[in-house]
């Protein structure tokens, strides 16, 4: 597989930095939301991260 370079590598690493970023919020908040840490269930704003975070995955694998 060709490496990638310029406009391409950019891309993919806007990408993959937009992953962590997502994956980041999401954990953090699951670790500091009481009813996320107690029942071990996401709440409303846990399970919109967790989406965002698939989202984001799913557009760097497109």
């Amino acid at each position: 597989m060709a490496e990638r370079t310029g406009p391409v590598q950019a891309q993919h690493r806007a990408g993959e930095a937009a992953v962590q970023t997502a994956y980041a919020a999401f954990i953090r908040h699951t670790q500091l939301c009481p009813p996320c840490r107690e029942t071990g269930a996401d709440c409303e704003a846990a399970a919109n991260l967790r989406q965002a975070w698939r989202d984001a995955r799913a557009a760097v694998a497109a």
